[in-house]
């Protein structure tokens, strides 16, 4: 499977771009601050296959450089919460594409990769 198309130099995947992009307009300010780095982190983590070097490039990128100079309980928190709204949109994204609950996708996911 080919990698998803990419919009900006920061890696962001066109179709959750634009779905980032349609969120309302008071959510928009303050996910603007906090999804990039996260969308950064993920995407690269999936195109990192062969090269974990790729990954962890980005790690620094995200959490390095802001924390030179600033706090960093506050740059992971907001890594943290940018991941978690990620997956919330993410999460809604397959619910709606599957036709399925997201308890169900949810269900799934847990079943699939994260029980033992």
């Amino acid at each position: 499977m080919a990698p998803p198309a990419l919009c900006t130099r920061r890696l962001l995947p066109c179709a959750i771009d634009s779905k980032v992009r349609r969120v309302s307009a008071g959510r928009e300010e303050m996910l603007a601050g906090v999804l990039p780095p996260a969308l950064e982190v993920m995407t690269a983590f999936t195109q990192s296959g062969e090269d974990p070097g790729f990954f962890w490039d980005a790690v620094q990128r995200v959490l390095g450089d802001p924390l030179e100079g600033g706090d960093p309980g506050e740059t992971f928190a907001r890594l943290t919460f940018g991941l978690s709204a990620l997956s919330g949109i993410l999460l809604e994204e397959i619910a709606e594409a599957t036709g399925r609950d997201q308890a169900q996708v949810l269900a799934d996911i847990h079943r699939g990769y994260l029980a033992s």
